[in-house]
């Protein structure tokens, strides 16, 4: 199953995004900014047989579409930084699908990023409980870098760079346990990676400055790392001749300051 997230900026983007859609055989879009619900699910459907259905995203900041039936993609929360769906298909494992749209550093400072972290991956562990499987996948754009405290600290997202750390499942602190999440963004980073240096540019007069930014993520539980293809994870820069990015290779604001995320589960 093929998953898109794209923080699209409040742009009308639909052909582009259908294409994207058509060449990579995408079955799950996840976009976060969505200016116009229905006219998206309209443009997808322009040109396929195979529809898309617009899951119900009432309360929340992301707008989910798929290629099956409602049925097929429970609601199971939603709140306005975070949505939960169970997919359940046919002869399958059902997993959890977690789309996430984090506040903006220009709305809060690290520490409350980090303190939105541990109130929302506390949620997921809510849910976990209660739905009784922790097959989750999580993505969405989080608005912090892999490296940062809110994405690695336990009571945060617990996110890490390896799969052998992940697999180890879990670790306690203060006798409390913490599952862990592996987040394959770590390898993306930097110009000696396949496709751009990051999901997200910003160039200011400040002394210190990153300037490229792993924003946009997504995030696996230990128990859906055999279903996780780590090569179809992709930062797509263009769709057939349609460029993303300037020739600078920053992203190509009058589509999106975001660039969209690829990625695959066999589940």
């Amino acid at each position: 199953m093929k998953f898109l997230f794209w923080n699209i900026k409040k742009n009308s983007i639909g052909r582009v995004l259908s294409d994207i859609v058509e060449e990579h055989n995408v079955e799950v879009v996840i976009l976060a900014e969505c200016p116009d619900e229905i006219q998206v699910l309209s443009d997808l459907n322009a040109n396929t047989d195979n529809l898309f259905h617009l899951s119900d995203s009432s309360e929340t900041r992301v707008v989910i579409y798929t290629r099956f039936p409602g049925e097929y993609m429970q609601f199971e929360h939603s709140e306005p930084y975070l949505t939960v769906r169970r997919v359940s298909l046919p002869e399958r494992r059902e997993i959890l699908l977690v789309a996430v749209h984090a506040p903006s550093k220009l709305h809060l400072k690290a520490g409350d990023q980090w303190a939105m972290a541990s109130r929302l991956s506390a949620r997921v562990r809510e849910i976990e409980s209660r739905v009784g499987h922790s097959r989750t996948v999580l993505v969405g754009d989080l608005n912090m870098n892999p490296f940062e405290e809110g994405m690695i600290s336990a009571n945060g997202w617990h996110a890490v760079m390896t799969r052998g750390i992940a697999r180890k499942g879990k670790r306690s602190i203060n006798k409390e346990s913490y599952p862990f999440f592996y987040n394959p963004m770590w390898g993306r980073f930097g110009d000696d990676t396949e496709g751009p240096p990051g999901t997200y540019y910003e160039k200011s007069g400040s002394f210190i400055k990153y300037f490229w930014h792993l924003f946009d993520q997504v995030l696996i539980r230990p128990d859906l790392l055999k279903s996780f293809d780590s090569a179809s994870l992709r930062v797509l820069e263009k769709c057939g001749s349609t460029s993303l990015v300037r020739r600078s290779g920053i992203p190509n604001a009058r589509l999106s300051d975001h660039l969209p995320l690829l990625f695959a589960l066999e589940i």
